[in-house]
């Protein structure tokens, strides 16, 4: 139970205490309130420089794994002229092992942070070794020569460079519960919905921008599948990259197959802006902006559009378009008062 001041003075009121004792009583709870006040200052200082310190302790761990992330993906493969297959081979095997000690090294010493990210340096050279070795063994085809080219071109023969770097990243991840390292099974799980195209075709048919689409559609449907079946059951965020990866997979072959009927005419302009909207409103339910990034900027493209070609030097449209956004707040402002209701409807309609 509190007591202020107006207590105290209503029982000396009322008899209960003499003015001297509530007198005394107030200097005594001021001076004990600024002795508390004094106490908790250098607590609430080291605890903003310990918030800063975290925070710039992240950007290092985080940038100097990236760098790494990036020197394994792109620059190593600069220097094959210099120690050819079997070289490059066993340097990828002497980072991956070094890696992984040192993580685990790090990881055992509660610095998880540090040394999940050199969990997922360790599985970001999974390709370039397999590559290496298949190279160096002859089961890669000599026209993929360059290890670069697993960024650049949709081909068959980097598939087991794909499923090497999903499996070691599945395997990192059950023995370490590190959610970036979904990042690179991702990223490995995107380059496997295009090139596993050519592999299923063989020599039947060269594969069409189509079949690849829909293998993309495929595999973006199954991995945002698969984030919302863990999303908010697990300890982390082992959703966060799935959802970034298969909204952005689905977001661009959207755009490439309906690019494929007759281009970017007004109906299918019109179809990508409500594809956009269905995004927006997909964010808000799931709760997750990389929805609402890629819908805004598909649906203020197509006001670009409505504005640059379509209506042209038009006084009318921008009428129309305050008109819209006049509704939109009032529309919110609906929102917020009946927000519980509507959002529970509409998560009871995409369970059912």
């Amino acid at each position: 139970m509190k007591f202020d001041e107006k207590d105290l003075l209503l029982a000396q009121k009322e008899g209960i205490i003499s003015a001297d004792v509530f007198t005394k009583l107030i200097d005594f709870l001021s001076g004990l309130q600024k002795d508390k006040q004094s106490k908790q200052t250098p607590a609430t200082s080291s605890e903003s420089h310990t918030k800063v310190k975290f925070t710039l302790e992240n950007f290092l761990y985080y940038f100097g794994a990236f760098v790494i992330i990036d020197t394994m993906g792109w620059y190593m493969a600069n220097v094959y002229n210099t120690f050819g297959h079997a070289g490059m081979f066993v340097l990828s095997v002497i980072y991956f092992i070094l890696f992984t000690v040192v993580g685990n090294f790090l990881w055992k010493k509660n610095k998880t942070t540090p040394g999940g990210l050199l969990y997922v340096c360790a599985v970001s050279i999974i390709p370039l070794a397999v590559w290496s070795f298949e190279n160096m063994t002859g089961l890669m085809p000599a026209k993929y020569d360059s290890y670069s080219g697993f960024h650049i071109w949709v081909r068959s023969g980097y598939i087991f460079m794909e499923l090497a770097t999903i499996l070691g990243g599945c395997i990192f991840l059950k023995f370490r519960k590190f959610p970036l390292l979904t990042l690179p099974i991702c990223y490995a799980l995107w380059y496997l919905s295009m090139d596993i195209v050519p592999l299923c075709l063989g020599s039947v048919q060269a594969p069409t921008w189509g079949m690849r689409n829909f293998s993309t559609v495929v595999f973006s449907l199954v991995m945002l599948g698969a984030a919302m079946r863990f999303d908010g059951k697990t300890k982390g965020d082992y959703s966060g990259w799935l959802y970034i990866f298969g909204s952005t997979m689905l977001w661009g072959a959207i755009i490439s197959i309906i690019w494929q009927f007759n281009g970017f005419n007004e109906v299918n302009y019109l179809i990508f802006a409500l594809f956009s909207l269905a995004y927006m409103f997909v964010s808000i339910i799931i709760k997750r902006k990389v929805f609402m990034v890629w819908g805004a900027i598909g649906f203020f493209a197509y006001l670009s559009h409505l504005a640059y070609a379509v209506f042209k030097d038009s006084p009318i449209f921008p009428l129309v378009l305050v008109i819209i956004g006049l509704a939109i707040i009032f529309a919110g402002i609906y929102y917020a008062k009946n927000c519980d209701t509507i959002e529970q409807k509409l998560r009871n309609l995409i369970i059912k």
